[in-house]
């Protein structure tokens, strides 16, 4: 295939020659969007600085800074790495390399680029904070301590280095000692939220609980919209008796961030020791939409159906407990009480003597039910049935905070040939792209087409398409006239009408990979719509269980087996088509065949290297089949190339 052009919104300009551009303009766009905390759109600036010039340090290292900030950390050691191969004494690429290896857990390759910094520039007071920091996530804390000093020998009244130091004394179970270093960052810095903050949650473990109300407020005050402060506070609402107050404060922290579990978790606590079960129902079913591998949700879920003599449900969900976690004594004993109720006292006894064998096991590791939880998680992963999703971020999520946005997760649909409105393109908000190879160029330029022919995701038939069919119906050259035709039949759904324009045309010489891949989207939406009765829907989605979902009613899938076939007898003749590849590894998507939609994907990319969608498409793949070291890449590289919505996926996933 020949060399595509990639066009995206935000990025009004072509892809001429790297000498005509000036790299440093798009570097200072790419800063100023960093100052903005608008990462998404430096990224896309510094990539003109990096096409323009790519042997400047200078564009990968704010490019890794932008996607550290956007959760990618792969993508940010990467080009740290860039940065070094091109400037090995760069000790900010170090540090920051050093940060983003922290961050993916790997803790050898972050202490040796700290090494490596500190070597060349042993003052760097950031730097000893972030050694420390590793230390802790090593639960060094001593050695954490260690550097915190080190930080502070440098910059005695710097309040963040008071602020860790507590934490990591808190750690070490010495609250006196971590109060009186928050005490000295607020000191120092009374407009430090995270110290307040920090400092009311040592004082609630220490039950001062009116000392910690006024760190709350402060902070509050200085950042009103923090989920963290809301629900910091909701706590000290309620060891002082208010629970309206704390409901009030929960609330909040929910309409800040609708994903926080453990909030709705807490809500739903409360609501049910208040007897308000139904709307504790409602939170706890929330809970377990969010987090359905945890097994809190559905042992508090199953106690309230049980207090309202629902046995069935109070069973079921004791069981799901069960199956998540075989060792939890009380589902076990719970699970046995509900059927005693029903009447199952063969079943009641079972579980009885189950959990009695497991209390029997605990009482031989000395009565330590801890390491029997760390022999469990080391099986399957303690943490997932136990944590809830609470990251406590506010801000304008649909901004710059945008890996925080609330999207759907589902691979990009099929490339279709169509035509664009340009100028749309150019102002949207999301990521769109098309793709204009030299033939659809020339053909643009000698028809006079309203607007540009381009390949395009295939979205006609939702409420974002506008269509540009209109004016378009005075084209001179007959073939292409018939292929505008054509996509006007897809548009309106005379599938008959497209399939005839583009079946005549899958002999053109230069029309023939268009016809294809139009034919088969036409092939596809009939194989679709034989099924409408039956309430299919063809979208493939990544639920919050982590899984794809093909959502089918009554076991039936279309049939796409001529799509299919159109798409292979093409490849035999044009094996380096892109997006031909790309349209059937979607096939195969749909088909549940995901081992070949990962080979059709990996072809997509090869012969089209900035095809992000196949990135995309073949990350959730990935994902599912439970490959996330793979998947992290693949997204990671979507990003790059402007897909958006990998930063969500990224965020929420892994």
């Amino acid at each position: 295939m020949k060399k595509t052009l990639l066009i995206i919104i935000l990025l009004s300009m072509a892809f001429a020659a790297s000498s005509q551009i000036n790299h440093k303009h798009y570097i200072l766009m790419g800063r100023i969007d960093l100052s903005k905390d608008q990462y998404v759109d430096a990224i896309r600036n510094l990539n003109v600085a990096i096409t323009a010039k790519p042997e400047d340090f200078e564009a990968y290292f704010l490019r890794g800074i932008a996607k550290y900030s956007l959760g990618d950390f792969d993508g940010a050691v990467n080009d740290f790495t860039k940065t070094l191969e091109i400037h090995p004494l760069y000790v900010r690429a170090y540090h920051y390399r050093g940060l983003a290896h922290d961050r993916l857990s790997d803790y050898a390759d972050a202490e040796k680029d700290y090494a490596m910094a500190v070597s060349l520039d042993p003052f760097s007071l950031d730097l000893h904070l972030a050694i420390g920091s590793t230390k802790m996530h090593l639960n060094q804390f001593e050695d954490a301590i260690a550097a915190f000093d080190t930080a502070l020998l440098i910059n005695p009244s710097y309040s963040n280095a008071y602020v860790n130091r507590g934490i990591a004394k808190r750690y070490l179970e010495r609250l006196d000692d971590a109060l009186e270093d928050m005490n000295k960052a607020v000191e120092n810095d009374f407009f430090n939220v995270e110290a307040l903050v920090r400092r009311g949650m040592i004082r609630l473990e220490r039950k001062e609980y009116g000392d910690a109300m006024f760190d709350f407020n402060a902070a509050m005050r200085l950042s009103p919209d923090d989920p963290l402060i809301f629900f910091n506070r909701a706590v000290a609402y309620l060891n002082l008796g208010d629970t309206m107050a704390a409901l009030a404060d929960y609330e909040r922290v929910n309409q800040l961030d609708q994903r926080n579990a453990l909030t709705y978790f807490n809500r739903a606590v409360v609501y049910s020791m208040l007897g308000d079960y139904d709307v504790a129902e409602a939170l706890y079913n929330k809970v377990i939409e969010l987090n359905p591998e945890n097994i809190y949700g559905y042992f508090n879920r199953g106690i309230l159906f049980y207090k309202q003599k629902m046995w069935d449900e109070a069973e079921d969900d004791f069981t799901r407990v069960i199956q998540l976690f075989p060792d939890y004594i009380d589902a076990w004993l719970n699970r046995a009480a509900v059927r005693f109720e029903k009447n199952d006292f063969k079943g009641a006894e079972k579980d009885q003597y189950q959990a009695r064998c497991i209390m029997d096991l605990v009482n031989d590791n000395n009565g330590n039910i801890d390491s029997l939880y760390a022999s469990y998680s080391s099986k399957i992963g303690y943490d997932k049935i136990v944590n809830f999703e609470a990251d406590f971020v506010g801000g304008d999520r649909g901004g710059s905070a945008y890996q925080y946005t609330n999207v759907d997760v589902k691979p990009f649909n099929d490339m279709i040939v169509n035509i664009v409105d340009v100028e749309k393109y150019k102002k949207g908000n999301r990521r769109k792209a098309y793709f204009v190879d030299d033939v659809l160029s020339r053909i643009n330029e000698e028809c006079d087409v309203n607007g540009a022919i381009a390949y395009i995701v295939n979205d006609i038939q939702s409420g974002n398409h506008v269509s540009m069919i209109n004016g378009n119906e005075n084209i001179s050259d007959k073939d292409v006239a018939l292929f505008v035709d054509g996509i006007a039949h897809l548009e309106i759904c005379n599938y008959q009408k497209a399939e005839s324009a583009f079946a005549a045309l899958t002999d053109n010489k230069l029309l023939r990979r268009y016809a294809v891949l139009n034919l088969v989207a036409v092939q596809c939406a009939k194989a679709e719509l034989v099924l409408a009765e039956e309430d299919f829907t063809s979208t493939v989605y990544l639920s919050d269980k982590k899984n794809l979902h093909q959502v089918v009613e009554h076991n039936v899938t279309p049939d796409y087996s001529l799509a299919e076939n159109i798409l292979a007898t093409y490849l035999k003749t044009s094996p380096k088509d892109a997006f031909a590849w790309y349209d059937i590894g979607n096939i195969h998507l749909r088909q549940k065949d995901f081992e070949r939609a990962l080979t059709d994907y990996t072809s997509a990319v090869k012969y089209e290297p900035t095809l992000g969608e196949a990135y995309y498409n073949r990350a959730l793949v990935l994902l599912f089949l439970g490959r996330p070291d793979e998947a992290r890449h693949d997204l990671s590289k979507a990003g790059e190339l402007g897909i958006d919505d990998a930063y969500v996926v990224m965020k929420r996933y892994l």
